[in-house]
């Protein structure tokens, strides 16, 4: 697990002792599957969150890396940080976060090739054995 201690500042070369008593209650895989959910339900089902760093700082947090991902093409790129409070398990300014990833989103998604269509499926994979199903057709009212 990857730790970032922010706000401290070592500018040469040289040993540092650094102190710190920690209080982490939510656990990466919380904090990942938290921002995961959030995510689908609030933002859109193309972003994942992927494995979060813990800083270390005024206040002790996840920080989530969003990726968005397209069928076609997997992982396109990171549209942003979600942070989630490392004690309580809640967001940190998620309606902030949900614009950033937004705007991000939409600017990266326009860098994904278009999808290319349905594939043909070779005949050594249709069953033969089966009928085909009935056309289904939909009155109109």
């Amino acid at each position: 697990m990857p730790v970032l201690f922010e706000g401290i500042n070592i500018s040469e070369a040289g040993v540092y002792e650094i102190k710190q008593t920690l209080t982490v209650q939510v656990s990466a895989e919380q904090a990942r599957r938290t921002v995961n959910r959030w995510l689908l339900e609030q933002v859109s089902d193309m972003l994942h969150a992927e494995s979060p760093t813990l800083v270390v700082d005024d206040r002790i947090v996840w920080r989530v890396p969003t990726v968005l991902t397209a069928t076609h093409v997997g992982a396109v790129g990171v549209v942003g940080m979600v942070e989630v409070d490392a004690v309580t398990g809640a967001l940190i300014d998620a309606d902030q976060r949900l614009e950033e990833l937004t705007v991000n989103g939409v600017r990266l998604a326009a860098t994904i090739p278009p999808y290319p269509g349905p594939r043909s499926i070779s005949k050594a994979f249709v069953p033969g054995d089966v009928p085909q199903a009935a056309l289904l057709m939909a009155e109109e009212e």
